[in-house]
Order: structure tokens, then sequence, then C-alpha cells
């Protein structure tokens, strides 16, 4: 049988690791404006809980850092948003590198109501 190459963490510890992880990114959003190293810092800080407890960031909180970079991201300051047919893409300012997250595909509902409309007309 093959030995762990690494220690199994207890629930309580990965319920802290993630109530940390959520603290330490509030604390990033309020130093954005104050200091942008102590943000960045914040960021890696959480990714490094993360990594060490083996927790997954929530998808809201790793939209708000650089996946190449790992600087926290403000829209409009440090990275352009762009919405194209499918997903959108986040373009950082810091780096010059885009991400894209997936949304789901389909139409307004206005949209479909004119097409429906329009067919049976």
């Amino acid at each position: 049988m093959a030995q762990r190459r690494y220690s199994k963490k207890p629930g309580k510890e990965k319920l802290v690791a993630k109530e940390r992880i959520e603290v330490l990114f509030s604390l990033a959003a309020e130093a954005f404006w104050k200091s942008r190293s102590l943000c960045n810092r914040y960021v890696s800080l959480a990714r490094k809980i993360a990594m060490k407890y083996k927790v997954s960031i929530r998808p809201e909180l790793k939209r708000r850092f650089c996946k190449h970079c790992y600087k926290y991201l403000m829209p409009g300051v440090n990275v352009r948003v762009r919405t194209t047919e499918g997903h959108v893409t986040y373009y950082c300012l810091e780096c010059k590198k885009f991400m894209r997250f997936p949304y789901k595909k389909g139409r307004p509902v206005s949209r479909r109501i004119k097409r429906i409309k329009s067919q049976k007309l």
C-alpha cells in the first residue's frame, strides 16, 4: 500500500481556512485604494492558505485576482472587462494577459418572446 505524501487536514481546520480566505479578500478590497502592495499581499496569503489546506477559493473570489500575476483586480482600474458571446473576458492591465470565464449561453427573454411572436404572425 502506498504511503501518503501529505497529511489529511481535519474539517475544522478547513472551515477556519475558508473563513480566513474570505477575511483576507475583504481586507484586500478595503486596502486597494490605500496600498496596492498590501492588497496584493493579502491575495497571495489567501492563495497560500487555500493551497496548504487544500480548500478551493469561491468562484466569485477567483475572479478578483489575476491568474497570471496574482494581483488584486478592480474593474476599470487595473482590469478591463468585456463580454462576448458565451464568456466574459478579463484583461489584466498589470501583466497584459487575459482570462476568460464562461457563462451560460442564452438569449434574453424579451428576444425570445419577439421571435416567437414574429413566427406566429
